[in-house]
């Protein structure tokens, strides 16, 4: 793990995990690291220059590709947290954000990363980020992500015809986000949800990684599939009806330790 200290664009702040924030073995949900990720992630933007109504007055938003996060020590109901992101150097058309989550001890309990990219909101088409992070230079930002294979490329769900089906699913109004689609981190409802009451019994997650590949809109249609093998859920979720993959997960399993407080 690299200091994630003044030198580089760092900003933190503190979290105290609430009940809604668990499941019922009051384990942090992975819909609620992504929501620490992305507010955190949101206000930092907003700080540096490239938040939600800058890019609006180019016709741009931001767009989530991909996340994955790992979980060293389950934060439990009521912790104390402190998380810090930073932005990496931007590619041309991409850039990579990292999270380290850390308990009031002082270590690392959840490492993340996540992947964006710019959208022309008249166009669609991915945007270039230079303009958005002209007056930074290479020394400002970390070098490297929190933890090797971060954001990587899922395949797809394999024997997708064996797979076990979920019932077909319906986004509703609390669903969205500003942008009128479904909230990011609202996925990982659905890939817990997916993985089912028996496997948390027994296990925590120790990573998760997730793809998106497309929206999801009011009213809008999904149906969920998963395959497990071993200590690995494969979650892939589809338009109703359609070949269209709304976004493709990969859950590790393993028993870890609890954070005390």
């Amino acid at each position: 793990m690299i200091n994630a200290g003044n030198k580089y664009l760092v900003h933190e702040q503190n979290i105290v995990v609430a009940v809604g924030d668990t499941d019922f073995n009051g384990n942090l949900k992975p819909s609620a690291i992504m929501g620490y990720c992305q507010d955190i992630a949101t206000v930092h933007a907003h700080m540096l220059g490239f938040g939600q109504y800058d890019l609006l007055a180019h016709n741009l938003v931001w767009v989530l590709i991909r996340m994955s996060f790992k979980i060293h020590k389950t934060p439990c109901m009521g912790e104390s947290l402190t998380i810090k992101t930073f932005p990496e150097q931007p590619s041309r058309l991409d850039v990579n954000r990292g999270y380290y989550i850390y308990n009031a001890d002082g270590e690392v309990v959840i490492s993340a990363s996540s992947k964006w990219c710019v959208i022309d909101i008249n166009t669609h088409k991915i945007g270039r980020l230079a303009p958005l992070f002209e007056k930074y230079t290479a020394s400002d930002f970390i070098p490297n992500e929190p933890f090797e294979d971060a954001n990587c490329k899922l395949s797809a769900l394999p024997n997708l015809k064996d797979a076990k089906k979920s019932s077909m699913f319906t986004v509703q109004v609390t669903d969205l986000d500003q942008n009128h689609h479904m909230n990011n981190a609202r996925y990982g409802d659905i890939i817990l949800n997916a993985c089912g009451v028996d496997i948390l019994k027994e296990n925590n997650i120790s990573r998760l990684d997730i793809n998106f590949m497309a929206e999801l809109f009011i009213n809008d249609k999904y149906e969920v599939y998963k395959t497990q093998e071993d200590n690995i859920t494969l979650v892939e979720a589809h338009k109703a009806e359609t070949d269209t993959v709304v976004f493709r997960a990969k859950v590790e399993w393993s028993t870890l330790t609890h954070s005390t407080m």
